[in-house]
């Protein structure tokens, strides 16, 4: 799983880059929040290390610029502060930070947090996915709804290009998953499979009796 971190000190910097290593994720690291905007956008890491202090672009602001950027793509933003203001924390929360980690970094708080926010993003990829399926099955289903032009007589149905053509192909069209096995109801049974029956048998009686006689 990526990570960025973006912090303009040094050495902070290269403790969260071996850190992360160390825990199993890939870092990725920037020392502004400039270069930190533009690695998220080339790289879209599933986790977010940012400090709130920095050059050219405050983390907050570099959070508020990646949530309007990435509304349909979660990221999970750690903040690294020494502030510790209600105030200060509640700045944070409404630019889009999901949690928050003091200076000087403890890594058993950082790899708590980062169990975290993986455990986040892997919940969210199984629900993007879910979705996804989702709505392909969806578009794959044509559900029959409203009124169908049926023929009184031959009982075809006319589609929505004036075609006209038998009700179960009409069917296996428009509704997905759908097989179909031809019986005889008992009404067309009596009225046309028995008369037709009865007519072959007779005529094949005739043939016997013709050929007795000859």
């Amino acid at each position: 799983m990526k990570v960025l971190a973006v912090d303009d000190d040094r050495v902070t910097l290269v403790t969260l880059e071996r850190l992360l290593a160390k825990f199993g994720y890939e870092p990725l690291t920037a020392l502004n929040g400039t270069d930190g905007l533009r690695l998220f956008l080339e790289h879209k890491p599933q986790i977010l290390i940012t400090d709130w202090m920095m050059p050219e672009m405050e983390g907050p602001t570099m959070v508020k610029t990646i949530r309007a950027f990435a509304e349909s793509e979660y990221t999970y933003i750690i903040m690294l502060t020494s502030r510790n203001e209600k105030e200060d924390m509640m700045s944070g929360m409404l630019a889009g930070v999901d949690e928050f980690l003091s200076k000087p970094i403890d890594p058993d708080q950082l790899r708590a947090r980062l169990r975290v926010g993986k455990r986040i993003m892997t919940l969210q990829a199984s629900l993007a996915s879910r979705v996804s399926e989702l709505e392909r099955e969806r578009k794959h289903i044509k559900v029959l709804q409203g009124f169908l032009p049926i023929c009184s007589y031959c009982k075809k149905i006319r589609d929505d290009e004036n075609l006209w053509s038998q009700i179960e192909e009409y069917i296996a069209e428009h509704q997905a998953n759908i097989q179909f096995s031809h019986s005889i109801c008992p009404d067309c049974f009596e009225t046309k499979v028995k008369p037709m029956q009865e007519a072959f048998f007779s005529k094949k009686r005739e043939e016997v009796s013709e050929l007795k006689s000859a």
